[in-house]
């Protein structure tokens, strides 16, 4: 394969390779959000929970069993979200693992094709050298 194939499989690769990881920020703060909504949530439950538990007017208006049925269904839509997220996320994931190992694949055999390419003008180079001096 020729120089200029690999380098144009490189910019590819490498173009794909960061096109799929741009498309794995948005989820990642997406998650983060949604974490720390859910953490926030829970805080705020544990101190709702203390306060409901030595308020008597507001357990006898129903007002604590209104509030457990509020944070049931927003930490329930939290964790869809969330889920949705990671599911999202899990598919961009293994689209990067692609890209980055066919980036790597691609510069594996760019590096080679180097390599070899200045070992091959090397022992010319000695071929030459050999040559004059049996000349010589």
């Amino acid at each position: 394969m020729k120089h200029d194939k690999l380098a144009q499989m490189s910019q590819v690769t490498e173009a794909v390779y960061l096109a799929e990881f741009r498309k794995v920020q948005p989820l990642l703060q997406e998650e983060t959000r949604l974490r720390g909504a859910l953490a926030r949530l829970n805080e705020q439950a544990d101190s709702e929970r203390k306060a409901l538990a030595t308020d008597m007017p507001m357990q006898t208006i129903g007002a604590d069993l209104l509030w457990q049925a509020w944070l049931v269904r927003s930490r329930k839509q939290l964790n869809i979200e969330l889920s949705q997220v990671l599911a999202k996320k899990s598919v961009v994931m293994e689209r990067i693992r692609l890209a980055f190992g066919r980036r790597n694949a691609v510069q594996a055999m760019s590096d080679r094709f180097i390599t070899d390419r200045a070992i091959a003008q090397r022992k010319k180079q000695f071929e030459r050298l050999l040559q004059n001096h049996s000349d010589g």
